[in-house]
């Protein structure tokens, strides 16, 4: 049986300034990865938070029923953490397998899919989910990383509800337990420098190797 989620109750959730542990300080110059569609019916651009919502995703901000909420945008990355050192580990793989998750289907054309890796250009301060005792103490569990997204999603709404000066929320990727998902919200914006340090369409010649190895090793297909 998967562990359960049960809804959030603000009036359980923590004052941050009891354990410095439930906040992690990502230091300027932190590499992220993400992947973004720059084509299709909703191009957007590698810095642009998505202020529609909520959708699928785990930690959307946005309140229900979906809709253009313009203070509550999210961008979703990973952070570079493993102690494997492997390039399966790496940042790019669990980009790779969030995004193509629901079809286990890498479309490397479709919709133009874009990898951006930046620096953050200034030190942000992250709800710790996975590598702290903060959701336990607040009443959650371990589930919100990986069970029912839409309790997920309460949660995201009541964390930055409730502590509205926080950057976002970093949590374990439901797909590889060893990586760690960045949710930024608004407050994130003005972290995000001018230039990313790179910026590269999947479907480019020099990317092919490295997909292929990843999605052979987690069963992906590649189209």
């Amino acid at each position: 049986m998967s562990e359960y989620l049960s809804a959030p109750d603000i009036a359980a959730f923590p004052d941050l300034a009891r354990d410095r542990s439930w906040v992690r300080e990502l230091p300027r110059g932190t590499a992220l990865a993400r992947i973004f569609t720059a084509g299709g019916p909703h191009p957007m651009a590698w810095h642009e938070f998505r202020t529609y919502g909520p959708i699928d995703a785990r930690f959307d901000p946005q309140p229900e029923p979906p809709s253009e909420t313009v203070d509550a945008g999210v961008l979703y990355a990973t952070l570079e953490q493993s102690s494997l050192g492997e390039e399966h580990a790496s940042a790019f793989a669990s980009c790779l397998l969030e995004v193509f998750q629901s079809t286990r289907i890498v479309r490397r054309a479709t919709g133009a899919p874009t990898l951006a890796i930046f620096e953050n250009a200034r030190p942000m301060r992250l709800l710790d989910l996975s590598d702290s005792d903060w959701i336990t103490v607040a009443g959650g569990s371990a589930a919100i990383s990986s069970g029912d997204r839409m309790v997920s999603r309460a949660w995201a709404r009541a964390i930055r509800a409730t502590y509205p000066n926080l950057d976002g929320v970093i949590s374990a990727s439901s797909v590889v337990p060893t990586a760690r998902v960045v949710a930024l919200w608004s407050p994130a914006i003005d972290a995000l420098p001018r230039h990313p340090i790179a910026h590269l369409r999947l479907d480019r010649d020099e990317l092919t190797g490295v997909i292929d190895r990843i999605a052979a090793r987690y069963g992906y297909v590649v189209l």
